[in-house]
């Protein structure tokens, strides 16, 4: 997909240019009342009024996911889905996938009965007053900590050089996480703040629930964004890099007549068809696209969705063992990619799906194209000098390798081992031309040196990498000598 780089400066002009009507005409969108400018302060202790409400809110709900819990062994699988592209230009319907998941008809029955469990007390549920009490204003959701904080902030980095004031929380899993001058200096300079999971899964001190839950790794994504204190939360991964400032897509037609906006993955979607029948749908959806979701970044308003956000928490927490085997059957990138999408079909709510497949950045070691990140583009048709309508690249999710300065530089992933030569990793000066308009990745090494430069010494998973500023501007200067 070509988008030259006067395309590129149009629609970044556009979408700058709504920016600032939207701040100046608040009224007129999810923006209203919203001080966006607000300075995040530092970490939230754990007695925070807010902290409290979360907690009286989710604990009941810890008690109906427990009531809800699988009680059936793990989920095995015959053999792992395969991983095919499709074309880039089927968006669906979606055909039903072969089933490889291996259940008795005891243990599908009993599934069934716990899905149904939380399922009976969503639909009883009423989410206004809870919604509106908890949830206001719009920013930026991510979870960092430990090997995540280095991406996480050059990510923010990012978020701020597109123009974007929009506030952000970074979730860390626990206090074993929290890195004092990380979240009380460099974050409140960003306009971001850290807040801890554990300590909203903490249960009340008046409870009588049962609360004990436990989440990692791909769990704490969606948990993330239920205690995130936004209505309207754009969720980054920690490696999701934003190329525009995301405020002016909360205001479009997409988001605000579905309040749900998801990006395609790579590859077709490879659920079994068992899934739907647990979950209590009389067939297979006939509406789906044909590929898979990819959750690096979401767009979701909690208001509309604080139900779809609730079923999804399920699915993650009890992913790992049932879920993602469910809703992947092993195929690459299980996890929680699909849970956010899946919960808003199994509700029956609307959602919107990005139709624009994403495009591959690659870089090429022993001759060989290896994958190194997805570019993921917009869903706003901008025609120019009458050469019809193209998409903008909105965000680059960087995963293979992720943007961290310290595992960049000691883990090889800057070298070709069969050349001895380093390594551009989104591909030639020229696509990078073709797709962004400007060499990104030049870039984004300026803010990758600045930020591994100012704190080599403080990122507590770097300290002990020798050189690590030095070794970030040596490979800037050899492969981006005049960018960045």
């Amino acid at each position: 997909m070509r988008f030259g780089r006067r395309r590129y400066v149009v629609v970044a002009t556009l979408l700058i240019a709504t920016t600032y009507y939207l701040y100046r005409n608040p009224a007129f969108s999810p923006l209203a009342g919203v001080d966006i400018l607000h300075r995040q302060t530092t970490l939230i202790p754990d007695n925070d009024p807010y902290v409290k409400e979360v907690r009286n809110f989710w604990a009941p709900w810890a008690s109906v996911f427990q009531e809800a819990r699988p009680k059936i062994p793990p989920i095995r699988l015959a053999s792992e889905a395969s991983n095919q592209k499709p074309p880039p230009w089927d968006n669906g319907p979606r055909e039903p996938y072969r089933n490889h998941v291996l259940l008795t008809p005891a243990e599908e029955a009993s599934l069934t009965a716990s899905h149904a469990t939380l399922r009976q007390s969503l639909d009883a549920y009423d989410p206004t007053q809870d919604a509106e009490q908890l949830f206001h204003g719009i920013g930026v959701v991510t979870v960092a900590g430990g090997e995540y904080f280095g991406p996480a902030i050059l990510s923010i980095h990012m978020l701020r050089s597109s123009g974007s004031v929009l506030p952000v929380e970074a979730f860390l899993h626990d206090r074993s996480e929290y890195e004092p001058y990380l979240c009380e200096t460099v974050l409140p300079s960003l306009n971001a703040r850290c807040l801890i999971i554990d300590d909203f899964l903490q249960p009340p001190a008046s409870t009588t629930h049962n609360t004990t839950l436990e989440a990692t790794h791909y769990q704490l994504k969606s948990l993330a964004l239920l205690f995130c204190s936004f209505r309207h939360a754009l969720f980054l991964d920690s490696d999701s890099i934003p190329l525009l400032d995301p405020a002016p897509l909360l205001t479009t037609s997409r988001y605000l007549s579905t309040g749900l906006i998801g990006w395609p993955d790579l590859w077709l979607a490879t659920e079994s068809p068992t899934f739907y029948s647990i979950a209590g749908l009389l067939s297979f959806p006939t509406d789906l696209p044909t590929a898979s979701s990819e959750a690096g970044q979401l767009l979701l308003d909690k208001h509309q969705h604080l139900k779809t956000l609730l079923l999804a928490c399920y699915y993650n927490i009890f992913g790992p063992t049932h879920y993602y085997p469910l809703l992947s059957q092993g195929a690459l990138g299980q996890g929680d990619k699909n849970t956010f999408e899946t919960a808003a079909v199994v509700l029956g709510a609307p959602f919107y799906r990005v139709p624009t497949a994403p495009r591959e950045l690659e870089r090429y070691e022993f001759g060989e194209r290896k994958v190194s990140g997805l570019v993921q583009y917009l869903w706003l048709p901008v025609a120019v000098d009458g050469e019809g309508a193209t998409v903008a690249p909105g965000f680059v999710h960087a995963n293979t390798p992720k943007m961290n300065a310290g595992h960049l530089v000691d883990e090889g992933d800057l070298i070709d081992e069969g050349t001895e030569e380093r390594l551009r990793l989104w591909g030639t000066t020229e696509e990078q031309m073709e797709v962004f308009g400007e060499d990104l990745e030049a870039r984004v090494w300026g803010v990758m040196v600045e930020v591994g430069c100012a704190l080599e010494k403080r990122v507590r998973e770097w300290k002990g990498r020798k050189g690590l500023c030095r070794r970030l501007k040596e490979h800037k200067n050899a492969v981006f000598p005049d960018g960045g």
